[in-house]
């Protein structure tokens, strides 16, 4: 038997614990998770935070989830609380079914009402997820298993949603402790109230969270019958832990420690792409860079390639046109962007600029990292005769970017799902420029057309075309420099079977489906 943290974190817990049964009472098979923070929030409606990902992905259910295949999503969805799901009549309402059994962990069933209970707790909260829900207008329980969501406009997108982490189905018996109208947000901070294979059962704040097997769950797990999320913050304490066998899992490895990690046995590193995109943004409405040949000679003055090597040692992907690896659309026959100074200061001299002209770089110096991005673009841009000032911002300053009072800038965005939807809409569509979301300012009015008739066109082929024709229509605009997106870096144990890790949503496990080779606790 290898070496386990117990539930208890006191003497006198550990003696009465050994009072209460014999010492050859084996325990229950535990998986052990190991992450550098500890979790926020429990509540789904309140957090979109990844760190908390891992109890809620743990204990409660959603409608959909991803369908995967090789360690990334498809695109494609399947049903985990539903069974059946349509486009309304109306053509903008969605029609679900439930698969009768599920129970939550107090053994009630999950019902219609359930459904309608936790998505309207979540507009009503109006924080976290509830900005994914815009176009949600109510909820409508037809009977104990059919429920429609009422759309206030076609969203081709939303059963996407519903498949992210904090999309859960919540137990309406929690409004038994709701205290001053909070709707039980104090209680669920804390606990949960899910139909997941597991429910949390003790949470030591900064040290560890205990999670036990769901008795009532629709799908118990395998093996694990207890999973403990655990927080240790220093490398060298986390690797020689993996190697010890008292974690199995660690999800917030670095990118310098993949080398040190590979070399312990017993332990691997998973890797894949994610759709985190690091991106140098140039103000596309501010002269000089107004002019789409400074902004291609800027491309091309940038070496990726070279910051993604010294920066993340290379674990990152760069970027055909502006859709990461991973997202349908994403088109690898769209050239990269050569690095070529002589082109870039040949591009300048066409555009008028003068060797020296100055422009700015506004950052928020959020790490080591955002320094180390920012002297190098400075670096690589020096080389074409563009002199960069760095201006480091703190995080309550970046407002004047937004705002738009800013030359350069760098930043870093997140696509939730894999759709062309959340990259092409906020970050390309000129509806978005002023509200922190379009920072490149950038407007198009054919990509504008593009994208607002792919957004509500129901059939998936019309609308990864109409998206294709907007990039190639971006990428000849060059509003962006996507420098590279970030790979997931994952340590687990070798004796650990079936893990299926989803690297688009950090922090959810499938712990239910997974098992230890030679069996032991």
């Amino acid at each position: 038997m290898r070496r386990r943290d117990l539930l208890a974190s006191t003497g006198a817990m550990l003696a009465l614990a050994a009072c209460g049964r014999p010492a050859s009472t084996p325990r229950p098979p535990t998986l052990v998770i190991g992450k550098a923070s500890d979790s926020s929030s429990m509540d789904p409606a309140i957090t979109t935070a990844s760190s908390d990902f891992a109890p809620i992905g743990l204990a409660y259910e959603r409608l959909l989830r991803f369908v995967m295949r090789d360690g990334q999503p498809t695109g494609g969805l399947e049903g985990e609380l539903a069974r059946d799901w349509r486009l309304d009549d109306d053509g903008r309402s969605w029609l679900f079914e439930l698969a009768p059994g599920h129970r939550f962990d107090d053994g009630s069933e999950v019902t219609a009402e359930a459904v309608r209970f936790s998505f309207e707790r979540c507009l009503s909260i109006g924080m976290g997820v509830a900005q994914a829900l815009g176009g949600l207008e109510r909820v409508e329980v037809l009977d104990r298993y059919r429920c429609r969501f009422r759309m206030a406009v076609s969203m081709p997108i939303f059963p996407m949603i519903l498949a992210l982490a904090p999309m859960a189905v919540i137990n309406p018996a929690v409004m038994r402790h709701a205290r001053d109208g909070d709707l039980a947000r104090a209680w669920l901070s804390e606990h949960t109230a899910g139909s997941g294979a597991y429910r949390v059962t003790g949470w030591l704040r900064g040290q560890r969270m205990i999670l036990a097997a769901n008795p009532h769950a629709a799908q118990p797990p395998r093996h694990f019958q207890r999973v403990v999320i655990k927080v240790v913050k220093d490398e060298a304490v986390y690797r020689t832990q993996l190697a010890k066998g008292d974690i199995d899992i660690f999800e917030s490895v670095g990118p310098d420690a993949v080398e040190r990690l590979a070399a312990v046995k017993g332990v691997q590193v998973l890797e894949q792409p994610t759709p985190l995109v690091i991106a140098l943004v140039p103000n596309n409405q501010r002269a000089p860079l107004d002019d789409v040949r400074v902004r291609r000679a800027i491309a091309h003055a940038v070496d990726p390639a070279a910051i993604a090597r010294s920066l993340v040692g290379g674990h990152a992907s760069l970027i055909h046109g502006v859709l990461p690896p991973g997202v349908p659309g994403n088109d690898p026959t769209i050239p990269l962007v050569a690095h070529d100074p002589v082109r870039a200061r040949a591009l300048l001299a066409e555009a008028g600029v003068a060797a020296g002209r100055t422009l700015g770089l506004s950052y928020v110096q959020s790490s080591a990292a955002s320094d180390a991005v920012a002297l190098a673009i400075q670096s690589q841009l020096a080389d074409v005769g563009l002199t960069v000032r760095l201006d480091v911002l703190a995080p309550s300053a970046m407002g004047k970017v937004r705002q738009g009072d800013f030359d350069l800038t760098i930043s870093s965005w997140y696509a939730d799902f894999p759709d062309p939807w959340p990259i092409m809409k906020f970050a390309y569509n000129s509806a978005n420029i002023g509200d922190g979301l379009n920072l490149a300012r950038y407007g198009n009015p054919a990509v504008d057309a593009l994208l607002n008739r792919a957004e509500m066109t129901m059939d998936q082929t019309e609308r990864l075309r109409l998206y294709g024709e907007a990039q190639r229509l971006i990428v000849a605009d060059q509003p962006m420099v996507d420098l590279f997106a970030l790979h997931g870096l994952l340590a687990v144990r070798r004796d650990i079977e079936g893990l299926v890790y989803n690297f688009w949503q950090p922090g959810v496990y499938n712990a239910a489906q997974m098992t230890r080779k030679d069996g032991a606790a």
